[in-house]
């Protein structure tokens, strides 16, 4: 005969239950904030990722910050309020690592990231944010292999789910229980969207539609695969221009831009009402400009490179460019005031670029703010004087 289960286990289980079923149930979860600190403390780790999510959200803003065991009376309210954001956010450590075992553990979020409104926490990595947003990443990937189907020509955001994904967000034994708009990638657009700050995107979804799915992320950083054609850019510039205030890092891989691509796509970079960007990292790697007059660069990235006070690492690798596309990049850094730091032009045709040394010299002699140069590579051979 089999051991019996502990009430522990069996509570737990019909808590879950309650909690994954799609509707807010204020009975239950009054219940579990109710519950005595050290009996919480133990039950979080046991929870999914859906409910533990739906638990944290529905929070009362006093449990927030007063929640915390009779031992602790002696600290300040701040010390208590850090506390318990570590008790949770060490429950969505533990579940980032079991989905993504050795995963992004020296990740690091940015300063300016955890000064959004929407961080929980003071701590510099907020594992809830980081947990949905690679779950996001997961969903994106797997809607983008139905959508370069070339028979499928439906929306993306009624795109399904994968169970797979699902299961491991806590909805295996609820997968036949779950609303329909729960298994369509729009849902979990609008649900954890707003946790999004870094994604990747192919050409597939780079589309007006991905603009609306993602209107309530504050994306910081952005990289974009197979950019090549009208379609793609005319989406991708809607979605720069919405995340232009916060967006800080962006990087092209395998695109094929025109010098007309190019203009748009710098123009929708300025902040709102400004002429500036506040693009830190700009990078184009393995792509190439399809150059059709007889300008070295398009006009559009000069004018970026030059408005770019922001600009700190500009990479340029393996895009085919020649010495006069590389010249006229180093005049335009002459004429900016951005604090670049990095500067990397390798695998490109510049191995006559004579000058290139002797310009990054009087780039140092004549602007302080270069002096921080930590990285200048190219293909070219330079005599170290």
């Amino acid at each position: 005969m089999g051991k019996a289960p502990r009430l522990f286990d069996l509570c737990m289980v019909a808590i879950k239950d309650e909690l994954l079923h799609g509707d807010d149930n204020n009975d239950i979860l009054s219940v579990i904030y109710g519950l005595p600190s050290e009996l919480f403390d133990c039950f979080l780790p046991h929870l999914p990722p859906l409910a533990l999510h739906k638990l944290q959200e529905n929070m009362p803003m006093d449990l927030r910050d007063d929640f915390e065991s009779a031992n602790d009376y002696k600290y300040n309210k701040k010390y208590r309020k850090r506390r318990r954001c570590g008790i949770l956010d060490t429950a969505w450590r533990e579940l980032y690592k079991i989905r993504w075992p050795g995963y992004g553990q020296q990740k690091q979020v940015d300063v300016w990231l955890n000064k959004h409104a929407e961080t929980k926490c003071d701590s510099m990595v907020d594992w809830q944010q980081m947990y949905w947003e690679a779950h996001l990443q997961d969903c994106v990937d797997a809607v983008a292999e139905t959508a370069w189907i070339p028979s499928y020509d439906g929306s993306i955001g009624e795109i399904r789910i994968p169970d797979a994904i699902l299961e491991v967000i806590g909805c295996r034994v609820h997968l036949n229980k779950l609303t329909c708009n729960y298994l369509k990638f729009f849902y979990h657009c609008q649900q954890f969207g707003i946790y999004a700050r870094y994604l990747r995107l192919p050409n597939v979804l780079c589309v007006a539609e991905t603009c609306l799915l993602l209107q309530s992320s504050k994306l910081g950083s952005l990289d974009l695969q197979w950019i090549k054609s009208n379609d793609h850019v005319e989406g991708l510039c809607k979605l720069l221009n919405q995340n232009s205030d916060t967006l800080k890092s962006l990087e092209f891989i395998h695109c094929k831009l025109s010098p007309t691509f190019i203009n748009a796509i710098c123009d929708s970079l300025h902040m709102k009402g400004l002429k500036i960007h506040g693009i830190e990292h700009f990078s184009m790697k393995r792509s190439s400009f399809l150059l059709i007059d007889s300008s070295p660069i398009p006009v559009g990235l000069a004018s970026f490179l030059t408005n770019g006070r922001s600009l700190r690492s500009l990479t340029l690798c393996d895009d085919q460019l020649g010495r006069n596309f590389a010249r006229v990049i180093f005049n335009s850094l002459l004429d900016a005031s951005a604090s670049i730091s990095i500067l990397d032009l390798s695998e490109n045709n510049v191995c006559d670029f004579r000058f290139s040394f002797s310009v990054s010299v009087e780039i140092i002699k004549l602007h302080t703010w270069i002096r921080q140069v930590i990285e200048l590579i190219t293909s070219a051979e330079f005599e170290v004087l």
